[in-house]
């Protein structure tokens, strides 16, 4: 199968959707049945295409938020149909059996069926917590790209069902394909644990909150648990400055838990496999994911997690973490203490999350992907036989 991917969202930040879709195209690249063609936006290239540079990226996005909404929506814009034309050329030039589209919405091209690949429908639920500039622009190709998608995939049973709900899509044409941790994770010796900890300037006990800092990860609710917590273990906050007004921050400030948190910004891969390891719990309160990657991370190297039992999360945690209500302080606070203060209920969550994490792999996420891939190929074809 001839198989050709949108690689603009496999080349940012390896963050979520970055991380998930190079770690699913590494092993798709090994299987023997495919061909795969990876399209940056300005070229067709046949290897995963390299990670922007951090700081430099950090530094564009940063500049290009500081510029009106009208002005950012209609770069964005404008940019799409270019990339759009672009993307006509290629599969007229080229015989593809199949496109995904891993970004905002599919492309408008009917060359080559494509499956379109929805993470989470934050930017409809929950569009307070995203720039104006990004709701527009999705509102406004959504409603006229959606209907050249053959296929969506979706990586929970949650947002499949709000996938349906949603634009009405048949059920027969969504399919749900669990993510799994990047192969990195896993536990670490003590001795390079303590290592990176001094290089990060962290503490020896300290909770972890993994993300992109911006309003959907609900800092605010940490913050507020950590002021009634009977104890004074510290925050390690891992991610980069993501888009929001941080009124977090002047919450930290007048809250007196200045002392307490630590801000790393975005850390390397294996920095951020010690600190999960060193950390006494990952704490994820967040109000809605597609599916939260981090719970997995956490358990592969031993970290015992907290996480909100709302959207996704419980299917990614199962019954090896402690759920709470994302929006009740004292409920996550007395996880926090749990945690830190009963032995045995970490032990549990740490076994727990040790047996929870072997149910999930790349193998079986490329395999299921591939299995979803072969049956659009095989209904175009049937669709488009000749009588």
């Amino acid at each position: 199968m001839k198989i050709l991917v949108n690689a603009q969202p496999m080349t940012g930040l390896l963050t979520g959707i970055a991380r998930y879709l190079r770690n699913m195209y590494a092993v798709m690249a090994e299987m023997d049945q495919t061909e795969l063609t990876f399209f940056t936006g300005k070229a067709p290239v046949t290897e995963i295409p390299p990670l922007a540079d951090t700081e430099k990226w950090q530094k564009t996005t940063r500049t290009v938020w500081k510029l009106p909404d009208p002005v950012v929506f209609s770069l964005r814009s404008l940019y799409w149909l270019s990339y759009e034309r672009r993307l006509k050329k290629i599969c007229r030039g080229n015989r593809f059996d199949l496109y995904h589209e891993t970004a905002f919405f599919p492309a408008a091209q009917t060359r080559v069926p494509t499956v379109y690949s929805i993470y989470d429908l934050s930017l409809r639920r929950f569009k307070e917590t995203h720039p104006r500039e990004r709701v527009w622009y999705f509102e406004f190709f959504i409603k006229r790209r959606l209907q050249y998608a053959a296929h969506i995939l979706t990586i929970s049973e949650f947002i499949r069902r709000e996938i349906i709900e949603e634009f009405g899509f048949p059920p027969e044409k969504v399919s749900t394909v669990p993510l799994a941790p990047d192969p990195i994770f896993g536990p670490r010796a003590a001795e390079e644990v303590t290592a990176v900890q001094k290089t990060l300037g962290l503490p020896q006990d300290y909770l972890l909150f993994v993300s992109s800092l911006e309003p959907r990860k609900n800092i605010g609710i940490l913050i507020k648990a950590l002021q009634a917590v009977k104890t004074d273990i510290p925050v390690v906050m891992v991610g980069w400055q993501a888009w929001g007004e941080k009124k977090w921050l002047e919450k930290i400030r007048i809250s007196g838990l200045r002392n307490r948190i630590y801000m790393t910004g975005h850390i390397s891969d294996s920095e951020l496999v010690a600190v999960y390891n060193g950390a006494s719990a990952l704490v994820y309160p967040s109000i809605y994911e597609g599916f939260g990657l981090p719970i997995l991370e956490a358990m592969a190297c031993n970290c015992p997690v907290i996480c909100s039992r709302v959207a996704s999360m419980p299917e990614a945690a199962g019954e090896a973490a402690l759920l709470i209500d994302p929006h009740d302080r004292d409920e996550l606070a007395a996880a926090i203490e749990a945690l830190v203060f009963k032995k045995n209920t970490r032990e549990d969550c740490i076994r727990l999350g040790r047996q929870r994490v072997k149910n999930f792999s790349w193998g079986k996420t490329a395999r299921k992907t591939y299995a979803v891939f072969q049956k659009v190929v095989k209904q175009n074809d049937l669709c488009c036989r000749p009588e």
